[in-house]
């Protein structure tokens, strides 16, 4: 993540996902690759005799994921934890993984710590390391790359089985875990937006720094959710994910989002800021069936993970409607889009 963002608006129609829809989206036809399917959900998956499994990949850099100056151990556990909750999305058990990473320099200082972090981590969830590359960042201009890296996870998941963004079906209960926009309340900190207590400050640090991947959580909902994603980029995008692919609509109930007692202290304009539009919070956002809740409650209670009902999935042809409660509609912002965003 930049000092502060400055709009990278391209000259075109383009964005992040069109460019993977335009440039990076295979539609040959390969008699003799292994059978797959999951493009444009948070893993693939690949079917290998008996097996399913799970494969998702992200890159990151300082300066636009983290600050160059982000404590290296945080950047290790981070690093694959969103790999890692790619994985939860799915419902698949974390194997292995593998990394390649970018710098311009060996700073063992930096190195150990960044280490210490990514194993603690891949220790946390019996996820090994397997492999990977490093490259040495190149020096343009005379100034040297920033760092960055690379990690592909694997996870492994019953035959046949999988959670993708594409199975919402209209009557769906729509649910998110944990208490998502407590990462960018530290973020609107850090760049001036607003300003948060201390106490508060640092409990919205620590969500940014360290967020959770919901992994039991999510292979407990492989056989309960109809969809499913993560919450990267915002809440109401990444719900719009899982409505594009479902070819479905919603409408959720602000009143009924879950907030944390740190985000409570903060004024409604920023809550709402945060909590639908925020990103970075690694949470899982799914549908299921109404009958689903008792079980999905109970799941929530065994696990020791809140989840909340937030809205429901309607219609193809309606629009995404966020009721405030006093009877408005609210309008948030966008969620971050590589490409084309300016955060507000």
């Amino acid at each position: 993540m930049p000092d502060k963002p400055h709009s990278t608006r391209t000259p075109n129609s383009l964005d992040e996902f069109g460019v993977i829809s335009e440039f990076f989206t295979d539609k040959g036809a390969h008699p003799n690759a292994w059978p797959s399917q999951g493009v444009g959900d948070d893993c693939a998956f690949l079917d290998i005799g008996d097996k399913r499994i799970a494969v998702t990949t992200d890159m990151m850099a300082l300066g636009t994921h983290f600050f160059d100056n982000a404590d290296p151990y945080t950047v290790g556990r981070k690093s694959l934890a969103v790999n890692l909750s790619d994985l939860a999305a799915a419902g698949a058990v974390p194997k292995a993984f593998f990394l390649s990473i970018s710098f311009p320099s060996i700073d063992e200082k930096w190195l150990k710590a960044y280490s210490k972090g990514l194993m603690e981590e891949s220790f946390r969830y019996g996820c090994p390391l397997r492999g990977g590359d490093t490259v040495k960042a190149p020096v343009i201009d005379g100034k040297p790359s920033k760092t960055t890296i690379s990690i592909t996870a694997l996870g492994e998941l019953p035959a046949g089985k999988g959670l993708t963004r594409s199975g919402a079906r209209p009557g769906d209960d729509i649910w998110v875990s944990g208490t998502p926009g407590d990462a960018f309340a530290a973020l609107g900190d850090i760049w001036g937006y607003w300003k948060c207590a201390p106490s508060d400050y640092r409990y919205f640090k620590s969500r940014m720094d360290k967020p959770t991947a919901r992994v039991a959580l999510g292979t407990g909902l492989l056989n309960l959710a109809s969809s499913a994603c993560d919450i990267s980029d915002g809440l109401i995008g990444d719900l719009q994910h899982i409505l594009d692919r479902s070819g479905v609509s919603a409408v959720l109930h602000w009143k009924d989002f879950p907030l944390s007692e740190a985000m409570r202290n903060m004024p409604e304009d920023v809550r709402r800021r945060c909590v639908l539009s925020g990103g970075d919070d690694y949470e899982l956002l799914f549908t299921a069936s109404a009958e689903q809740s008792a079980r999905i409650l109970e799941l929530s209670q065994r696990l020791s993970v809140p989840v909340t009902r937030i809205g429901e999935i309607t219609g193809a042809g309606e629009s995404l409607l966020i009721d405030d409660g006093e009877g408005g509609v609210l309008s948030p912002q966008p969620s971050f889009n590589h490409f084309t965003n300016e955060v507000v």
